[in-house]
C-alpha cells in the first residue's frame, strides 16, 4: 500500500476536488528528494566495497603461493621411490640428499604383549581358557592387586566386589603407564573365553617390555592372589617385545621403533616386513611444477578480473568499475614489473631472468607457462633456479612484500580503503535512518494539513447549502 493511502476514504472524490492520493504523490516527490539521492550512494559504496574486496582476494592468493615459492624448502622438495612397499615405507624432507640406498631388514620391531586368562592345569600350551562373560563381576575376585614394571615405573591396580574384567582393562588403559589393555575372546563364537590381554604401545627390547620388577628378568605381572573366581591365574607371553635389525649400504643398524629417522638424514623409514629393497632419494620436481603452475593460474586470474572491472569495452561502450583506479593499476603495473624484469643478485647466474626458464608474458597480457624450458633449467641448474625465486630479491620474496603492501589485513592499501568505505556507508545508513524519518514526519504533516483543508471545505459546503437554502425560502415567500 503506498504511503497516505489509507487516508484517502473519499470514494467519490475529496470534497476540496483534490486528488484522492494528494498525500501519496507529496510523500513520493519528498521520498525522491530525500532518500534516493542516499540510496544511490549507498549502492555506489557497496559496488566499490565488493569491487576491492574481489581485487583484495585476488591478490591475497597470489601472495599465498607467493610465500610459498619464497623459500628453499619448496625446491629442495623431495621424492622418494621404494622398490618393494612391502617390506617398507618411507618419505623424505627437502633435506634428504638425492641418492639410491639398500636396505636388508632381518628383524622388525615388536612390541611386548601378553595374555592373562585362567589356569586350564596344562600351562605348556599356554592360555587356552578364559571366562564366559567379562562384564560379570563375580566372576573376578575382589581385593586382587595386578602390577607390572613397564618404562621405568611401577603400576598397581586392585580390584574391588564391581570390578568386571572390561573396567579392569579400561582403567589400565586409561592410566598414563604405556600399556594397552583389552578384552579377547581366545574361545570361539559359540563358547567364548574372555582374557585380559596386555600390550606396550611401544616397541623395542627394553624398558618396552612389561615385566614384575624393575630388573627385567621376568616378563609380566604380579597378581597377589587368583584374579579368577573360576580358576587360578595363568599368563602367557604372546610376543616378546624385539629391537628392528636393518643393513643399509653394508652397515647394520638396531632400533627399538620401526619408524627410524636417524639413519639416513631427511628420511623416514616405516619398517613393515623382512627382506631386502632399495629406495631412492631424488628432487620432487612434480611439486614445484605445481606451484609454479599455481603461481601463474592465481596471476591470470587476477588480469583476468583486471580485464573485466578495469577497461572499457569498446563494443557496449562501458567503462569497468575500476577504470583508472590508482591502487588497481598500481597493483598490476608492479606485479608485471616484477615478473618481466631482471632478478637483482642474479647477474653472475646462468639464469636472470623468469623468461629464461619459460614463464614469460605472452601478447594478451596472460603468463604463459613453457613446462618443458622450466624442467630442462630444473633439471640443468637448480640452484639458479632456486636463486631467482628466493632469497631478500627473489622474485617470490618481492612478490610477498608488494602483496603485503595492498593486503594486509591491518595496514595494506585495499583493506584500509575498504574499512573507509565501511565507514562512509555506516555514515549514509544513518543519514537514510534520519531522512526516513523526516519522510515519516513529512507524511504526518500533509495527512492532518490535508485533513484539515478537507474538514474546513465541509464546513464552508455545509454553510452553502444552508444559506441556498435560506435563498430559496425567501424567494418562495414572495411567490406566495
Amino acid at each position: 500500500m503506498a504511503l497516505g493511502s489509507i487516508y484517502n476514504a473519499y470514494p467519490n472524490g475529496r470534497p476540496s476536488g483534490l486528488p484522492t492520493d494528494i498525500v501519496d504523490q507529496l510523500v513520493q516527490v519528498k521520498q525522491y528528494q530525500l532518500l534516493t539521492p542516499i540510496q544511490t550512494d549507498i549502492a555506489e559504496a557497496n559496488a566499490r566495497k565488493d569491487n576491492y574486496s574481489n581485487l583484495n582476494s585476488k591478490l591475497v592468493a597470489l601472495y599465498q603461493i607467493a610465500d610459498t615459492l619464497s623459500s628453499s624448502t619448496t625446491f629442495n622438495a623431495k621424492t622418494i621411490t621404494v622398490n618393494d612397499s612391502s617390506i617398507l615405507t618411507a618419505t623424505a624432507s627437502s633435506s634428504a640428499h638425492s641418492g639410491t640406498y639398500s636396505i636388508t631388514i632381518s628383524k622388525v620391531a615388536k612390541a611386548h604383549h601378553l595374555i592373562i586368562g585362567v589356569d586350564d592345569s596344562n600351562p605348556s600350551t599356554g592360555v587356552t581358557v578364559g571366562i564366559s562373560d567379562p562384564d560379570d563381576a563375580s566372576l573376578i575376585q575382589d581385593g586382587v592387586t595386578i602390577s607390572f614394571y613397564h618404562k621405568g615405573q611401577t603400576y598397581s591396580y586392585t580390584t574391588d566386589s564391581s570390578t568386571t574384567l572390561t573396567n579392569l582393562a579400561d582403567t589400565i588403559t586409561n592410566d598414563d603407564n604405556g600399556v594397552y589393555a583389552s578384552v579377547t575372546n581366545i574361545g570361539s563364537e559359540t563358547s567364548p573365553q574372555y582374557v585380559l590381554s596386555l600390550l606396550s604401545e611401544d616397541t623395542g627390547s627394553s624398558t618396552n617390555q612389561i615385566t614384575t620388577d624393575e630388573a627385567g628378568t621376568t616378563k609380566g605381572v604380579t597378581l597377589s592372589d587368583t584374579l579368577f573366581t573360576t580358576g587360578a591365574t595363568e599368563q602367557e607371553t604372546v610376543q616378546t617385545g624385539e629391537d628392528a635389525q636393518l643393513d643399509i649400504d653394508g652397515v647394520t643398524y638396531t632400533r627399538s621403533s620401526n619408524e627410524i629417522t636417524d639413519i639416513i638424514s631427511g628420511v623416514t623409514l616405516n619398517l613393515l616386513n623382512t627382506g631386502t629393497t632399495t629406495i631412492t632419494v631424488s628432487l620432487d620436481t612434480e611439486s614445484i611444477i605445481e606451484n609454479i603452475q599455481t603461481l601463474i593460474t592465481a596471476y591470470n586470474d587476477f588480469d583476468s578480473f583486471m580485464d573485466e572491472n578495469a577497461s572499457y569495452d569498446l563494443e557496449n561502450k562501458e567503462a569497468g568499475p575500476l577504470l583508472g583506479d590508482s591502487i588497481a593499476r598500481g597493483a598490476q603495473n608492479s606485479l608485471r614489473s616484477i615478473f618481466s624484469g631482471i632478478v637483482p643478485g642474479t647477474a653472475s647466474n646462468e639464469y636472470q631472468y623468469l623468461s629464461q626458464i619459460g614463464i614469460q608474458f605472452s601478447d594478451d597480457g596472460t603468463l604463459e607457462f613453457d613446462r618443458t624450458s622450466f624442467e630442462d633449467a630444473l633439471k640443468n641448474n637448480p640452484e639458479d633456479v632456486e636463486a631467482l625465486f628466493t632469497g631478500d630479491d627473489g622474485v617470490a620474496t618481492r612478490l610477498k612484500e608488494l602483496l603485503n603492501y595492498y593486503t594486509d589485513s591491518s595496514q595494506g592499501v585495499i583493506p584500509s580503503t575498504i574499512k573507509s568505505i565501511q565507514d562512509q556507508l555506516e555514515d549514509l545508513n544513518n543519514r537514510y535512518t534520519e531522512a526516513q524519518e523526516d519522510l515519516n514526519e513529512y507524511e504526518e504533516q500533509m495527512v492532518k494539513k490535508y485533513a484539515a483543508l478537507e474538514e474546513a471545505v465541509l464546513k464552508y459546503q455545509a454553510i452553502q447549502e444552508q444559506l441556498d437554502s435560506y435563498i430559496d425560502s425567501w424567494k418562495n415567500s414572495f411567490k406566495a
